[in-house]
């Protein structure tokens, strides 16, 4: 909404709604309002202790019922409203006292709308008369005292009609008639009306003549709403944060920046903006004064921080740091061998082993160039050969003392430089915040670990986390976790963990990561920086969502008082936008985020589009299953081919997170997958069977053993694809089998994954071949064709 909007349209006299045009409530019901008075009412001994928040709400909006149907009119006031609530409060309560705290609630909670703020002042400035009409139960002094506290003092305005008071509403049509008779020599037609309710201020207002403009936010915030309500009975309980005024501030975009514009503003920019907000404001909290988020996220978290701090007149300073797994790497060759390279693999599952080798200072033989490039995984499922398993032999290569000499001395050369680094940008004693995105806060601790008396200055700031935290905790390191209070911010914490990348393509695809450091000539250590990754049509994509973050930010330091108390938005309630994308997206957010790539960033080279041909026909069989909790089954599978599988799906089947709920079914952990699996087997073996899993006690298989256990199945071999996890003899009570000997065991093999059905298939025929053997008969879960192979 702009000046010229309304002075093209030549209008004599401009009357405004009230609530929820020209004043907002940072709550993102106007209901929510008296939960908060129903708190304090409480707290206070005005009400029965036993009252519920939840429940004063509910008798509330009851007493304003019952209030209208006595005095036989939808035109209340406050005092008739409250009066209802008598048997509710304590013996020597006053109405009057509860009706008081609600305005003074209300007057803490509202904010005047900058958006039409500049616009009155604008139109007083043109000379423009201005008349505020109102449905509500206030009297106007008091309307008018929440207006100029909220910055909308009487000199923007003249007349102030309220329902209440004139005994008509414009719900009824009676304030328009007011305003016409009150202006008898303005034509209606020269009269513009601005307000948010259809009936009241849009048909009413032009059945009387006037012209009426509808400003209520566009239909996707409505949409998403929705979405995040269905999502909240999967996750728990949560209310997303307010976004209507990032939804009003949207509604002139162009067509191609609408959605990125949007979706930025209000899926993003709550999870961005809310976080960098929180961190701060812990940080004021503890006496922190350095802040330091972590390249490259910084380039975005770093200057809402800082705007933000200024907001409030705090004396705090925010630093880049330029900091990375791949930056961090070369400390962990201190200490090398075979045992730490193949942990060093595994905790690095798309890092070749030969790149490890020539990062330590070593060359790769020609004996194993047939190997070169190949990840642990990779190795690991290459079949044994005279020369012993593939992964033996190269492995025994970090073995060697001179190549071990090296590794350790470039450990500590990287060590020097990083200190060095890090005492020019964090200096060398007050606290400081380390602040990443999320969500095992790795890269942080190291730092912490790193730093002398690091645990002790350091503490670790995350958006989300899962169990993997536990690590760092463990060491006494200090985390907070903006989404780490309950349940469910660990719920929705697991969700963005399993599809990470389009929040931190959004965030990373526009700068370069570190690839290390160097020192200048001067002797300072600067950073090494990889060219930024994004380019052409997906630079432009991210620099619209980003632009919307940076929308909701700006509003938000707009709305939020500069001293005092702020508005506390929880990180469940800033993440949840994002998580019901990610689990149940649109087709258009399909067709969009989906083709985002991403980038490992773990000393790896290459990207891949989140939605390729191989994520595609990962998730196929899910769809041809036909049955079945499809959501928990694409949560189930194997990230490195399906980063985003809900994604995926979509793209295939636009309406398929539309279907019966059933299909909807989220649930932790691998049940849904196991119980499947468990019935599948049911009539298809007499009852014995081996297993080929993958990921040892991380993995599915110790939960499908229970499942299979209760349905009284009998299981009579074990072998995992990652080997080294297993050790014989027994893994959960079944006998542990070597990978090679499971074709010739003349048993049904049930193949306990989603992510690597392929691969074990193809192993199992390539030993049985070897061997002379006939192909075992393989079951598993959406895969006929590997059955039938």
């Amino acid at each position: 909404m702009n000046l010229s909007t309304i002075l093209d349209r030549q209008p004599l006299l401009v009357s405004f709604d009230v609530f929820d045009t020209l004043l907002l409530r940072r709550l993102e019901q106007p209901g929510d309002l008296f939960e908060v008075v129903g708190e304090r009412a409480r707290a206070a001994g005005l009400i029965d202790p036993g009252l519920t928040p939840v429940l004063f709400r509910l008798a509330r909006e009851e007493a304003e019922r019952r209030a209208r149907t006595r005095v036989a009119s939808a035109e209340v006031g406050l005092a008739a409203i409250h009066a209802e609530l008598r048997h509710l409060l304590s013996e020597t309560v006053d109405p009057a006292m509860l009706a008081a705290l609600e305005l003074e609630v209300e007057a803490e909670w509202i904010f005047a709308n900058p958006l039409l703020l500049t616009v009155l002042q604008d139109l007083s400035a043109a000379g423009v008369p201005v008349v505020l009409l109102s449905d509500m139960y206030l009297e106007p002094a008091d309307l008018a005292r929440l207006l100029t506290g909220a910055g909308i003092g009487p000199e923007l305005y003249g007349r102030l009609h309220v329902s209440g008071v004139e005994g008509c509403s414009k719900r009824d049509g009676g304030l328009f008639r007011l305003l016409l008779a009150t202006h008898p020599g303005i034509p209606p037609g020269r009269i513009i009306h601005i307000g948010d309710d259809p009936l009241g201020d849009i048909a009413m207002a032009r059945a009387a003549g006037v012209e009426a403009i509808h400003y209520v936010p566009g239909p996707g915030l409505t949409r998403l709403r929705e979405r995040e309500r269905s999502v909240m009975g999967l996750v728990g309980e949560a209310s997303p944060p307010p976004r209507r005024l990032a939804a009003l501030a949207g509604q002139e975009d162009g067509a191609d920046e609408a959605f990125p514009l949007e979706f930025g503003a209000l899926v993003l920019g709550p999870a961005v903006a809310e976080y960098c907000r929180w961190v701060v404001e812990e940080c004021r909290r503890q006496n922190i004064r350095r802040i330091a988020p972590l390249m490259r996220e910084a380039v975005l978290f770093a200057p809402l921080m800082r705007d933000w701090i200024a907001h409030r007149g705090y004396d705090m300073e925010v630093v880049a740091l330029h900091l990375s797994r791949q930056a961090l790497m070369p400390l962990e060759l201190a200490g090398l061998d075979a045992a730490a390279a193949r942990r060093i693999l595994g905790e690095r599952p798309h890092l070749p082993w030969d790149r490890l080798l020539v990062q330590a200072g070593g060359t790769v033989s020609a004996a194993l160039l047939d190997l070169a490039g190949l990840t642990l995984e990779e190795l690991l499922a290459k079949p044994a050969t005279d020369g012993g398993s593939a992964v033996d032999r190269v492995l025994t290569l970090f073995d060697d003392p001179e190549l071990r000499f090296r590794a350790a001395r470039l450990a500590e050369e990287a060590r020097e430089r990083l200190l060095d680094y890090l005492a020019q940008v964090l200096g060398r004693e007050e606290p400081v915040a380390l602040v990443d995105l999320g969500a095992r806060g790795s890269t942080p601790a190291a730092v912490a670990r790193l730093l002398p008396e690091g645990r002790r200055r350091c503490r670790i700031f995350l958006a989300y986390a899962v169990a993997d935290i536990v690590a760092a905790l463990a060491d006494g390191i200090r985390v907070q976790i903006f989404a780490g209070q309950d349940r469910t911010g660990m719920a929705l914490g697991r969700v963005l963990y399993r599809s990470p990348q389009i929040l931190e393509r959004v965030l990373t695809g526009l700068d370069g990561t570190t690839l290390g450091h160097r020192r200048d000539a001067d002797g300072r250590v600067v950073p090494l920086l990889a060219q930024p990754p994004a380019a052409g049509e997906e630079r432009q994509l991210l620099a619209l969502l980003q632009q919307g973050i940076r929308r909701y930010a700006g509003l938000m330091t707009a709305v939020y008082p500069a001293r005092g108390e702020t508005v506390a938005v929880t990180g469940v309630q800033a993440l949840l936008p994002l998580a019901a994308t990610l689990l149940r997206p649109t087709g258009l957010e399909a067709d969009i985020l989906g083709g985002l790539a991403y980038d490992q960033n773990d000393g790896t080279d290459g990207e891949r589009i989140l939605c390729d041909a191989t994520a595609l026909a990962t998730v196929q069989p899910l769809i041809e299953m036909g049955e079945g909790p499809v959501l928990a089954l694409a949560l189930g599978l194997r990230p490195a081919l399906a980063p985003w599988p809900q994604g995926a799906l979509t793209r295939l089947v636009p309406g398929i997170f539309h279907q019966p709920a059933d299909r909807l079914g989220l649930e932790g952990g691998h049940g849904p997958v196991c119980r499947a699996l468990v019935e599948r087997l049911r009539g298809r073996t007499d009852g014995r069977f081996g297993i080929l899993a993958v990921g040892g006690d991380g993995g599915m298989g110790p939960d499908f053993i229970r499942y299979a256990r209760e349905a009284e199945l009998e299981l009579a071999a074990y072998a995992d694809l990652m080997g080294h996890l297993v050790p014989p003899p027994l893994f959960h009570g079944v006998p542990v089998r070597d990978m090679g000997e499971m074709a010739g065991l003349e048993l049904p093999l049930v193949l306990v994954t989603l992510g690597y059905a392929d691969r074990l298939a193809v192993l199992m025929r390539d030993q049985a071949v070897a061997g002379g053997l006939s192909p075992p008969r393989l079951i598993t879960l959406g895969r006929p064709d590997l059955e039938r192979a």
